[in-house]
């Protein structure tokens, strides 16, 4: 399958650059991607003091924070970072033209240290645009010779111990200098351009709002991706940890006019639901396991369901895929289509992947309680009932939900699933 691509961004407060200039490159670079798996943007910033995920952009700390200049770019060269690799680092004064997706696929040697050759120093390094293979001998040497700043330009530093395998314009021509010669900068946009790099004064803000504003940069700036964000009716929020194997087709499974939330992160899985709610543009909100996938009638026939029957919530049919030899797939219906708080506490017939909810329930029951690791859609169910919303049914399938060796409900021992289900029935119980 699909591997996800990672994209990493750094950002040192008390210079040029600001949290502005990481949502501007990250809006650029999500709204013009074409591929169905949304890429992994990091960015470590010294402000950060743990990480978090906002949804499209995951924040981790700078472990350097007080070094200044280009130099706080040197933890990616850490072991810590290893994780994260191969990932491309692209810096903050980037214009992101066409889809970055044209710079990944220039790397037909995933092993291969790539930088961009200095645009005014021909043969010479420059780290603005960096591919950073897994386990590489040049980036774990950088790490160990470096002990502290020597230099305005932690790009010297770089050159003096290694050499890239190959820079970026031996790869493409469609990577350009904002400044082609002293004195002038790009008046126009070339029409191949798939980067223009700003490397210095003036910054992308600087170029949008001074007197000098160019038409090009100031509309990059104002550039805003409407169809990806506050224009979808549902929001659908895929909450993981890593990705089981089936994570394109979860999100192939989405409609276009959908928003799509990827929260991945170390928590569990209210937690990683939690964080990625505030981003959420829907009227409508569902969350989909990364392993399960909706089927194509799925967002229409549910929204048209809590409208027509004027409930807060629905649930409905679900197919069930199962990957053991022997049985491939079958058919959940509700034995009970309108249940009552007692009917779920006696027997949970709503099957999770079915489930979609107006936005207002988040607001008026809160989100999933973040200390319940096997039943927290079997208590937001509760809750949601207990609090007076109205459920609703939908007679259609309305998700494909699969069976395999590595789900949570497998890897939990069954006394453990028993007691955190009896601890929630025990707060409901009247």
């Amino acid at each position: 399958m699909e591997d996800r691509k990672t994209i990493v961004l750094v950002l040192r407060s008390g210079g040029d650059f600001k949290f502005r200039d990481v949502e501007l490159i990250a809006r650029h670079i999500n709204g013009k991607w074409r591929s169905a798996i949304r890429p992994r943007i990091i960015c470590l910033w010294d402000k950060a003091s743990e990480s978090y995920n906002l949804g499209n952009i995951e924040i981790l700390p700078l472990t350097n924070p007080g070094i200044i200049g280009t130099w706080s770019r040197i933890q990616l060269y850490s072991p810590e970072m290893e994780q994260y690799k191969p990932f491309l680092y692209v810096d903050l004064d980037t214009a992101v033209i066409q889809s970055v997706e044209n710079i990944f696929d220039l790397v037909t040697d995933p092993s291969q240290f790539i930088t961009l050759e200095d645009f005014w120093q021909r043969d010479q390094l420059a780290t603005g645009l960096v591919w950073f293979p897994k386990d590489c001998i040049k980036t774990k040497k950088v790490w160990e010779e470096w002990k502290q700043p020597t230099g305005k330009r932690m790009d010297y530093f770089i050159r003096s111990v290694c050499q890239p395998d190959i820079f970026w314009q031996r790869l493409t021509t469609s990577i350009y200098d904002f400044k082609p010669r002293p004195g002038t900068v790009l008046m126009e946009v070339p029409k191949d351009a798939n980067l223009v790099c700003f490397h210095g004064r003036p910054r992308i803000y600087e170029a949008a709002e001074a007197s000098m504003s160019l038409r090009w940069v100031k509309e990059y700036v104002d550039k805003d991706f409407p169809e990806n964000t506050n224009k979808c009716d549902v929001t659908v929020i895929i909450p993981y940890k890593y990705d089981r194997g089936w994570l394109k087709d979860c999100v192939a499974s989405i409609p276009d006019n959908v928003q799509i939330l990827l929260s991945q992160g170390e928590g569990n899985w209210p937690e990683n639901f939690n964080k990625a709610y505030p981003l959420a543009v829907g009227r409508f909100i569902k969350f989909l396991h990364e392993d399960d996938m909706l089927t194509e009638n799925c967002i229409t026939d549910s929204v048209k369901a809590i409208e027509k029957q004027n409930v807060d919530f629905i649930h409905g049919n679900a197919y069930e895929i199962y990957m053991n030899a022997g049985r491939s797939l079958g058919e959940y219906r509700p034995r009970i289509q309108i249940p009552s708080m007692q009917d779920i506490l006696s027997k949970n017939v709503i099957h999770s992947a079915t489930l979609m909810y107006r936005r207002e329930v988040f607001e008026r029951v809160g989100l999933f309680n973040e200390t319940l690791n096997t039943a927290e859609e079997f208590e937001f169910s509760l809750r949601c009932l207990k609090a007076g919303l109205k459920i609703g049914y939908c007679n259609s399938f309305l998700a494909f939900y699969r069976r395999h060796p590595n789900q949570k409900v497998r890897t939990v021992s069954k006394e453990n699933k028993d007691k955190e289900r009896e601890f929630v029935r025990n707060m409901y119980r009247i």
